[in-house]
């Protein structure tokens, strides 16, 4: 198989004059001892080619955003610069034996413009060190401020995953959650909160005095729906992220939760009680009509979609326990999908629906094949909740208590490699992940 190369339309323009075409095959994790690690990769400090502005501004270390990166999706093993036998910047100054020597499969180089005031280009290769090749020519970032390098360096992480993978990366990319409260001699507060992946710059997009439940992100990042409280119960709302503006979407008497957006963005499912036991409603934001897909004594919670927006997976509790079910929306066919453990619950699909990630009897986190059924365990504690797939579904995101400290983390797909988010501090939970940002 043939890895196809392309840069994100964000911040990004590429030069090409020759292409060289990659392998996949060449550059896996390998396997030592019977376990499995990630590709060993290089990444060179970025060289600062010309004299930075007057602003007094720490120039952010691309190089060990890009590793701490590429670590957390347990597909590569950045090494240490102190391993380095030199420092290139430039396509001729590349020795691919002095990388071979330290066992890297592959080498990132690059070079920092400072082109005029508050403004720099970031130029960067990637090399295939085994066979001695350039992946692709002339990447570059263009016009960017310094206070916008973190971004550039999720955009280059996500150009080398794609390179060296075949797969986009999912680094330029976003995370909503929850965060818990307790100013002094007042009550708790509790804040909707918005990050970049890894939890750096989090900004208050909604805050209140009584709890925040679910946030889930509109398909193309502008919206965020989520549950809160107001006198008369549980409300499911969506925030516009550019207007700063809620609209109120199900507030029936009874409990309104779980909202979940369909693929096209023109739905929102959610479980409401408005007539008894809990069930599940689509709302169409053209029509502003609610419409309920299944009715049943038992609880239906939790839904989420299809990758297609065919059909809607939610948990019900009609066997007997909480499971998870697959509803078709055009045959009205309802088959229980998980049929492993006690109970499961909060499952959603990956972005190709080839794998669900869900809670697993009551407190660990497992990805599922949706075919077969089979179990990866990603935590094996019964104090995880909240588990989303990151976009391109290599990465799961959750939170735990397992320390007794509420966290959120981020686990390999497989969960080999798990990583606290470091920017995330106090009382956090609920959290839920972006789709790419363009």
């Amino acid at each position: 198989m043939k890895i196809k190369y392309y840069l994100p339309l964000f911040l990004i323009a590429l030069t090409q004059c020759l292409t060289a075409t990659v392998s996949a095959q060449n550059l896996r994790g390998v396997v030592e001892g019977g376990q499995v690690r990630g590709m060993p990769i290089a990444i060179v400090p970025f060289k600062l080619m010309s004299a930075p502005s007057s602003s007094t501004t720490e120039m952010p270390q691309l190089d060990k955003i890009i590793n701490r990166n590429l670590y957390a999706s347990g597909k590569f093993e950045p090494l240490p610069s102190e391993k380095f036998l030199s420092f290139p910047s430039r396509k001729e100054e590349v020795r691919a034996k002095d990388w071979r020597l330290i066992d890297a499969d592959a080498l990132v180089i690059g070079e920092i413009w400072n082109i005029e005031k508050d403004l720099y280009e970031v130029q960067f290769r990637i090399f295939d060190v085994r066979r001695d090749v350039e992946i692709g020519t002339g990447h570059r970032i263009p016009s960017i401020k310094l206070s916008n390098f973190r971004s550039a360096a999720h955009i280059i992480s996500d150009q080398v995953y794609k390179s060296l993978t075949g797969r986009p990366g999912a680094f330029n990319s976003r995370i909503a959650y929850v965060k818990k409260s307790t100013p002094e001699y007042q009550r708790d507060r509790f804040q909707l909160l918005v990050a970049d992946w890894d939890g750096y710059g989090s900004v208050e997009v909604y805050g209140s005095w009584k709890p925040l439940l679910s946030p889930t992100w509109s398909p193309d990042g502008s919206k965020i729906a989520f549950v809160s409280f107001s006198k008369d119960g549980a409300i499911v709302q969506v925030h516009d992220l550019n207007r700063g503006k809620s609209e109120v979407i199900a507030a029936f008497k009874g409990v309104n939760s779980a909202p979940a957006w369909s693929p096209d963005g023109t739905k929102l499912a959610y479980s409401t009680s408005r007539h008894g036991s809990p069930d599940i409603y689509v709302y169409d934001f053209a029509t502003r009509t609610h419409q309920r897909i299944n009715t049943h004594w038992g609880i239906d919670t939790e839904p989420s979609w299809t990758p297609d927006g065919k059909a809607i997976m939610h948990t019900s509790s009609r066997s007997g326990k909480a499971q998870v079910y697959r509803y078709d929306i055009a045959t009205e066919e309802l088959v229980r999908q998980t049929f492993e453990g006690d109970q499961n619950s909060d499952a959603s699909l990956d972005f190709d629906g080839k794998r669900m990630v869900m809670v697993h009897d009551g407190g660990e986190i497992v990805v599922a094949d949706a075919q077969t059924g089979e179990l990866q365990w990603i935590t094996s504690s019964k104090f995880d909740e909240s588990p989303s797939f990151s976009p391109n579904g290599d990465m799961v995101l959750y939170a735990t208590e397992y320390t007794y400290q509420p966290k959120l983390m981020v686990s390999s797909s497989d969960g080999r490699i798990k990583t606290p988010l470091e920017f995330v501090s106090g009382d956090v939970r609920e959290p839920a992940w972006s789709s790419l940002l363009r």
